[in-house]
């Protein structure tokens, strides 16, 4: 398994640098086209290799969970050197949580901006390794220690198991800062899809509570509303790595029977009152279904004047940050993804 899945890594990743002309024949022939944007042809190339593999929504929990890491290895980059890593647990509402520390080389002496960082997967699928190459970029680059956090999953653990995970993870860091080496002033949140909505749900908990705030929260293509079906979620509702049915597949298994969807831990958008929150930096995909959804959370944040930066890659699709290193357009995404931490964080 180790060695096939090296060489398709190495495959991929040569394959991907063909002439663009090369890459179109070899994914249909034309460019893909939506509502005047043009995805990228690289990219393009890689939606055409996955469509090979079984759907995700069509798989046992166990084979999609396993398919997804492979498909994180084979279409990701190259680990970038971390000074260490460090495995650890924090005891949680339901058991202890594995979570994952990495430090940057050449972070300055002392206590340092940290990153607490929840994967994507719709609550389903993804862990600490699918995530592996994401964190290391982001810790390099942003310059920060990134602290992943590997929560449990549904169905075995439907909400709100996975949120209140989270928010203990949260509030075990804000309390140990010195345990993580961690400055208390520069700790942020952030994550992917379901774990940007974690960052989001978290960020409003802690301010409900009156509990320390994250500095930062980081919002990547954001699930913030399941009360409603968005029109973007009809748009790309195929062919663009999330699909409407795979979200649907996800939900089935995140939220039990009977859920009021309307939850702002289900669905952070209908808070009443979102003024106080931290800065945050939302990232949109041009090819995401949840972007419609993302774009009214970064607008509802700044009317109630929660400082936002909006990142738009309109060539890029969901899952933009786990094909660093590969998509030359995803590069440039990360880059300017972890310069937003940077600042946000103080670093």
């Amino acid at each position: 398994m180790g060695i096939r899945r090296t060489f398709e890594k190495y495959l991929v990743a040569g394959l991907v640098r063909l002439p663009e002309s090369w890459l179109l024949k070899m994914s249909g022939g034309a460019p893909l086209t939506a509502e005047g944007k043009r995805l990228d042809t690289q990219l393009q190339f890689l939606l055409a290799l996955a469509a090979k593999r079984p759907r995700i929504d069509q798989l046992p929990v166990d084979g999609a969970r396993q398919l997804y890491r492979d498909m994180a290895y084979s279409f990701g980059g190259r680990a970038r050197p971390m000074s260490r890593t460090e495995e650890r647990r924090v005891a949680g509402p339901y058991g202890d949580i594995p979570v994952r520390l990495y430090v940057p080389n050449g972070l300055p002496q002392g206590p340092a901006p940290t990153l607490v960082w929840f994967h994507g997967g719709g609550f389903v699928i993804g862990d600490l390794e699918s995530y592996d190459l994401p964190c290391r970029q982001l810790a390099d680059q942003a310059r920060c220690q990134v602290l992943s956090v590997e929560y449990r999953l549904a169905p075995e653990h439907p909400f709100p198991r996975p949120v209140d995970e989270c928010l203990a993870v949260w509030r075990h860091v804000a309390a140990n800062p010195a345990d993580y080496n961690a400055d208390p002033a520069r700790i942020g949140v952030g994550g992917d899809s379901a774990g940007a909505h974690l960052s989001a749900v978290i960020s409003q908990q802690a301010r409900l509570a009156g509990e320390p705030l994250p500095r930062h929260q980081l919002l990547i293509y954001p699930v913030t509303d399941l009360t409603r079906e968005w029109a973007s979620h009809t748009t790309y509702a195929e062919g663009y790595l999330l699909t409407r049915d795979l979200m649907n597949y996800f939900m089935s298994k995140f939220l039990p029977e009977g859920t009021d969807v309307a939850d702002v831990k289900v669905s952070p958008l209908q808070a009443a009152d979102l003024s106080g929150l931290p800065p945050a930096t939302l990232v949109i995909a041009g090819f995401d279904p949840l972007q419609d959804e993302g774009r009214a959370y970064g607008d509802a944040l700044a009317r109630a004047g929660v400082p936002v930066k909006v990142l738009n890659y309109n060539t890029l699709t969901h899952g933009l940050i786990s094909l660093a290193g590969v998509v030359k357009a995803a590069d440039g995404a990360m880059a300017e993804i972890s310069a937003a931490v940077r600042a946000g964080l103080g670093a």
